[in-house]
């Protein structure tokens, strides 16, 4: 083996074993840090408008506040188009959309004073799924409904994407009655968009 070679292996043997050695102490500063971050104080989280859902740290801050300015119509147009998260806990999209309602009501908008709508599309779909045929595809009740059924008693309206249903194989009914069926989730979002709706896409 030529010197440098053995310089090379020497290096790269120091430079695991020191990172090896330091394992231990990342580790722990790691988990520290995770550790301290749950400490936080009784309600620094709250869900004001959707009970246990979208939970939020809200902090009055005057910076594109949506109260600022009375003449705002406060439309959006909500676009999920990923199954994400665990399945068997609420999507990860509509408890994004849950937190904006939260943080809009905390700022001081009446929920009847917004107005949302969420478009579910792509993987999205089997969120929208009745207990019965989710059960069948996932061996529980669908987490989402008792979700999206908050979310409608707060004025968001929920609908699903039917190309998107037919490219998954499900069957129209057999999405739950509580979402309301599109074309697809392009035309509804380009529709509200004409109509002066803002687009989010979570």
């Amino acid at each position: 083996m030529r010197p440098v070679t053995y310089i090379v292996v020497a290096a790269l043997a120091g430079f695991v074993g020191g990172n090896v050695l330091q394992a231990p102490q990342l580790y722990d500063k790691v988990t520290n840090h995770i550790a301290n971050s749950k400490s936080e104080p009784e309600g620094f989280w709250s869900t004001p408008a959707i009970a246990n859902y979208g939970k939020i740290h809200y902090v009055d801050t005057p910076a594109y506040n949506p109260r600022n300015d009375a003449n705002l119509s406060n439309k959006i147009v909500f676009q999920l188009n990923k199954n994400e998260g665990d399945i068997k806990d609420p999507h990860l999209g509509l408890e994004r959309v849950a937190r904006v309602v939260n943080l809009y009501y905390a700022a001081g908008i009446p929920l009847n004073k917004l107005d949302f709508v969420v478009s579910m599309n792509g993987d999205a779909v089997v969120a929208g799924l009745n207990n019965e045929e989710f059960h069948k595809a996932y061996g529980i009740d669908n987490p989402n409904l008792k979700l999206i059924s908050e979310l409608e008693k707060a004025g968001v309206k929920v609908t699903v994407c039917d190309q998107s249903v037919a490219f998954h194989h499900i069957a129209r009914e057999w999405i739950d009655k509580s979402v309301t069926h599109t074309i697809s989730s392009g035309t509804t979002v380009a529709t509200l968009q004409n109509q002066g709706y803002a687009l989010l896409m979570l």
